[in-house]
């Protein structure tokens, strides 16, 4: 396969790509408006997030190592669980755009919007579409694998196939350069405007 065909994938899945920036956005904005109507719920779904702040105490090197597995394994996970008819990945869109959107609420309630951009902005122009993409993916092998299961025509192994090809020359280097903008840049952004 050449890029040509990577991009001709790309456009293949165009509508599942759509249904997960959607998900993600929605649930985003929900995530948000829950944090500003409820600061309790908030508060116990931010308080899961306190128990990775020792990672913050690691060699900058470990971090990004830590932040590149986590992220290709979401990825992966959205990606080949998909098979299971698309459930993992909605869950994995749904609980991250909650999350993101309840970060959001309160990083701009307690920093401001600029604190909140310097944040995500340099790491997450890369992480943000490769993990949307993988969760699309997720959830286009959950609908072949539907269409399998009513014997219709459909070629799941090849759209395994294609899966497996993007997490491997696509995801997994994106999202380490990802990770690595976190690790390393990110965090020289937040400190230019804290």
């Amino acid at each position: 396969m050449s890029f040509r065909d990577d991009v001709l994938y790309l456009k293949s899945i165009r509508i599942y790509i759509g249904l997960s920036v959607l998900l993600f956005a929605a649930t985003g904005v929900a995530g948000y408006i829950l944090a500003s109507a409820d600061s309790e719920v908030a508060a116990m779904m931010l308080e899961d997030l306190q128990m990775l702040k020792w990672i913050m105490d690691q060699p900058t090197i470990l971090i990004m190592v830590i932040i590149f597995a986590k992220n290709l394994l979401a990825s992966a996970m959205a990606v080949l669980l998909g098979l299971g008819l698309g459930i993992v990945p909605i869950l994995v869109v749904v609980s991250n755009g909650l999350l993101l959107g309840i970060v959001a609420y309160n990083v701009i309630q307690s920093e401001g919007l600029l604190y909140l951009l310097a944040g995500i902005f340099p790491h997450g122009i890369i992480e943000l579409p490769v993990v949307l993409i993988a969760i699309a993916i997720g959830f286009r092998l959950g609908h072949v694998m539907a269409l399998s299961l009513a014997r219709e025509n459909a070629d799941l192994r090849g759209e395994t196939e294609k899966a497996i090809r993007f997490l491997i020359w696509w995801a997994a280097p994106l999202l380490l350069l990802a990770a690595f903008i976190e690790a390393y840049i990110t965090p020289l952004a937040i400190s230019v405007v804290a």
